[in-house]
This record gives C-alpha cells, structure tokens and sequence, in this order.
C-alpha cells in the first residue's frame, strides 16, 4: 500500500465511518472500482482507532457526565442497544462476511440505507417524545437497526438516527446516543480484528502510512460529525438518501454485466 492508498483510504474512513452513507460499503465499491490494494488488518484497526477517538473527543463532555453522574439509565440503554449487534455478529458472521465478495449485494444495500433515510423525514409527523434519552424500548430497536449495519453497504449511523427519530426521540438524543452506542461495537470490532492480527505485518508496515492513514481519518471524522449534527438538525438525513440511491443504482448497473 502506498501512501496516497493510505490517505484516501483514510479520508473514506474518516467520510463514511459517520456520514449515513456506510464506510464498509464504500470501501468494498472503492476497492472493486480502482482497484487498490486491500488494506492489511493493522491497517484497518488504525483507522477504527483513529474515528474511535473522533467519537470520543467530540462525544467527551457526554462521555464525562454518564461517568460523574453515573447515570445508569443511559449506560443500561447503551448496553442494551449493544447486545443486537453483538448476538448477530456471533450468530451471522460468515454470512455476513460473504457480502463483502459482492459489490452488486453491497450496491443493493446501499439502496436499502436511502430508504431509510427517506424514511426518517416521517418522525417530523409525530411529536417527539418529552426526556433526556432513549426508553429501553427505543433503545432495542436501535440496536436492531444498528445489528442490520454489519451488512457493507447499510449504514450504522444512518439507521440508528433514522430508527431513534422514528421512535420519537429528539433529534439531539438521537444523534449522541447512535455515537455512544457506536463505541462498544468500535472497540468489539477492533479487538476482534486484533485476535487475527499478525505481528509480522504491523511490524513490517510503513510507519508513516499508518501516521497517514490514522491521522487524516482522525481529522476528516471529527469535521464529518460537525457536518452531521448540522444535517439532523436540519431535517436533511434525505440528502444522503439521495446520495446512497445514486451509488447504489451506479454499483447495480456497472457491476451486473
């Protein structure tokens, strides 16, 4: 892998980790497209540490309170909403892996994210539900929809705020509580990877690739989180519904043949 390869992928990462536009996915498309190298599994575990600590700096003050003031429903909330992801990951894992090999299925996902974007413009029909944070109601179904984003192509972050909106939680809660809920899976995911990792391949790696690849992700995601916040309060989740359809159609047409 080169150093461009790095920054882009690191840029993507750092884009689509957040954005409701599903990184697997693009990463999956982007790899097919130009054909680059695929990155290495150290590699990729420097990239979900650096949006990691996005999420973590920029969710810090959050982060800081459910600690200080032990507020024990959010962290309940939090772990329930986990336990989807993690039950189907275990339960699923192969079949889901298997959509990684296939761009027109990831393409085909990508079609299902738009959806549900379009979807989310319908929680503006209901008045959202008075409080400071989710039911454990609420916090189910958004761990469901988070357990669907282990497909490439769905978007974790698309259907956790669609699905939180849905079920009547205001726009600002939605939004901290798809992030929080993104940290367990994050370091789930990361340490799973770090089983498989081969200590021979990190230590033969290009040291400033990784610095590349960590730190461009690292700087793209915190400014991806800013740009979002500002498009739920808006009411402009469709627009990335719009961009995902045009993706998805895109991937459909040119890898069929």
């Amino acid at each position: 892998m080169t150093t461009t390869e790095a920054l882009i992928s690191g840029i993507v990462q750092g884009v689509t980790e957040f954005l409701p536009v599903s990184s697997s996915g693009h990463l999956v498309l982007l790899h097919r497209f130009f054909g680059l190298s695929e990155p290495g599994i150290f590699f990729d575990i420097c990239l979900h540490v650096a949006t990691l600590m996005a999420v973590i700096l920029y969710f810090g003050k959050d982060i800081r309170n459910l600690v200080k003031q032990r507020n024990t429903r959010w962290l309940f909330c939090v772990a329930l909403g986990t336990v989807p992801a993690v039950a189907a990951a275990l339960l699923f894992g192969e079949y889901v892996s298997s959509f990684f090999m296939s761009p027109v299925k990831v393409s085909l996902m990508l079609i299902v994210t738009a959806l549900v974007l379009f979807l989310s413009p319908l929680s503006l029909l209901r008045k959202a539900r008075p409080g400071k944070g989710p039911t454990f109601r609420t916090s189910l179904l958004v761990g469901i929809a988070q357990a669907f984003a282990l497909f490439p192509g769905i978007s974790r972050s698309g259907v956790t705020i669609s699905t939180g909106l849905l079920g009547g939680i205001k726009a600002e809660e939605a939004f901290r509580f798809s992030f929080l809920l993104s940290i367990p899976i994050i370091i789930g995911a990361t340490l799973h990877k770090a089983l498989t990792l081969d200590m021979a391949e990190a230590v033969s790696g290009n040291l400033a690739n990784y610095i590349a690849g960590m730190s461009t992700a690292f700087t793209v995601g915190f400014f991806s989180l800013r740009f979002l916040w500002k498009a739920v309060k808006s009411e402009r989740l469709f627009i990335f519904g719009a961009y995902c359809l045009l993706i998805g159609i895109a991937g459909l047409l040119f890898w069929k043949h």
